[in-house]
């Protein structure tokens, strides 16, 4: 059987300033290839698949500050090609300030996810980058059986990208959304000190919903220390960086 492996890459940036009185705003990013697709490895019987990802992550990005984990396995007959059958997928996060590669080979997109009205569950995904926009709308079905349910995602139409690589992103947005809630995997995408307010972006733009200030903090508190850093962010009071609180330990579920 031929294996590959490939990444799903997320980061975010920071929108343009188009209010001295707001703070910049963040976007979710995806990083493709210039055919429109994620990033693919050979897999090889010499080292473990996690460890290759990391190796060649490495020389991509030129740094070795990244997030990984394992996101999922493909193996479905439609999805076979001549060069993979099997296919490992992982999530990666980085932040763009902390790649040093200055002939990075990839693209990132800003990500917008809308969704349809109708009887359908479906999705409309705008990848946006410098040169080129992507769009394409990917449907969610319902497979009941006995004592389960599976959810089923199915590309709409024939954009120019393939179906395997929407529903690998859709699953790795889903998972982030899934690990943000009970995990600390949200600071992956900030440098090593961030404010409040960058790191309640994160979460708001990932979850994709607006979330009461007091009630974030309370949230994240224990997770967080105060440095002695302060940072202007807008016209208004500097506000105060914070690090992640290497004391917190947790279990994660």
């Amino acid at each position: 059987m031929k294996v590959k492996s490939n990444v799903i890459i997320f980061s975010t940036d920071n929108k343009e300033r188009t209010d001295v009185r707001r703070l910049k705003e963040k976007k979710l990013q995806i990083a493709l290839d210039n055919q429109n697709s994620l990033p693919i490895f050979e897999v090889n019987n010499k080292e473990d698949v996690k460890t290759m990802v990391c190796n060649h992550l490495k020389e991509i990005f030129g740094t070795t500050k990244f997030y990984i984990e394992q996101l999922y396995t493909w193996g479905d007959p439609q999805y076979y090609s001549e060069d993979a059958e099997l296919i490992v997928s992982y999530l990666v996060i980085v932040n763009r300030q902390q790649i040093e590669n200055s002939n990075l080979s990839l693209n990132f997109y800003d990500i917008t996810i809308e969704n349809l009205e109708g009887e359908r569950r479906v999705q409309r995904i705008t990848l946006e980058g410098e040169n080129k926009t992507i769009e394409y709308e990917i449907e969610t079905l319902m497979k009941k059986e006995k004592n389960s349910i599976e959810y089923i995602n199915k590309l709409v139409g024939n954009p120019e990208i393939s179906e395997l690589t929407t529903i690998i992103i859709h699953t790795g947005i889903k998972r982030l959304r899934n690990r943000i809630e009970n995990t600390n995997i949200a600071f992956s995408f900030l440098l090593e000190e961030f404010t409040i307010s960058e790191l309640q972006q994160v979460y708001e733009i990932i979850l994709d919903k607006k979330l009461v200030a007091a009630n974030f903090r309370k949230k994240i508190d224990p997770m967080i220390k105060k440095t002695e850093k302060v940072v202007k962010e807008s016209a208004f009071r500097p506000s105060n960086k914070y690090a992640f609180n290497e004391d917190f330990l947790q279990y994660w579920v």
